[in-house]
């Protein structure tokens, strides 16, 4: 079966655009935090993950549509296969860490799950957005360890439990993924790599000295077809230009 075939199988272009959706949402929700962060080195940082996120969703839609922007902006809600991590708002700046930290330990294992994939331009992006990501995750985790032993610690801990659910969610199954699995195009499971995250978190969280409930069950996504609350809001800021004039070239 050829690259192009694989791309143009339904399951394996659900499965994608999964992450494609994902990376979108979250590079746009950690932009609405340039010039606002607590301090200008952490504007600088934002700006620098939210463009490599974006960048990341760029190259997984070009393996989906040859017009990229519309797709990744003028769908309906309904369309898009975001999990809630992504896609929720961070109202303060505790959020926006922690989903910054959560979201991207949690990516770092879907990225390696496809640096050996059977479509070759997929594997390639997925090298270069792991070179990409070895930085966002150092990022977030030397922030994490400055604000655990500070007044804020309690705020932290708070915002874990309120994001936690969520962060399960970016690995509940995604549609598509048996069919993705049989022909090579990830090698392993969302299943098998929430084990390893949720492992990994539980360490992390422990050594940190973080007190915190593990949730049971992750929030109920119905399969990434139900949208976050406020969903609909968001997606009109992010249509504001593009809907002026759709067939416009800017």
């Amino acid at each position: 079966m050829t690259t192009s075939s694989l791309i143009n199988d339904p399951a394996v272009a659900e499965f994608v655009l999964a992450f494609a959706d994902d990376e979108h949402m979250v590079g746009a929700r950690h932009a609405e935090w340039i010039g606002t962060a607590p301090f200008l080195e952490e504007d600088l940082a934002f700006c620098s993950i939210a463009q490599d996120e974006l960048g990341h969703a760029l190259g997984l839609y070009g393996l989906l549509t040859n017009d990229i922007d519309r797709f990744a902006l003028l769908r309906s809600a309904g369309e898009y296969r975001s999990c809630h991590l992504a896609e929720r708002a961070a109202p303060t700046w505790d959020d926006a860490l922690i989903r910054h930290w959560l979201y991207d330990t949690a990516e770092a294992l879907r990225w390696g799950a496809l640096v050996q994939s059977s479509i070759p331009e997929l594997a390639s992006l997925a090298r270069r957005a792991l070179r990409e990501e070895a930085f966002h995750t150092d990022h977030a985790v030397m922030f994490l360890e400055r604000v655990v032993s500070a007044p804020t610690k309690p705020a932290i801990e708070a915002a874990i439990e309120r994001l936690l659910p969520d962060a399960l969610g970016v690995f509940e199954p995604v549609a598509g993924e048996a069919r993705a699995l049989e022909l090579g195009v990830v090698s392993e499971s969302s299943a098998d790599l929430g084990r390893r995250w949720a492992e990994a978190t539980v360490a992390s969280l422990a050594a940190l000295g973080l007190v915190v409930a593990w949730p049971a069950e992750p929030t109920a996504q119905a399969g990434r077809t139900v949208r976050e609350a406020g969903f609909g809001e968001f997606l009109e800021s992010l249509q504001a230009v593009i809907s002026i004039e759709p067939a416009a070239i800017w």
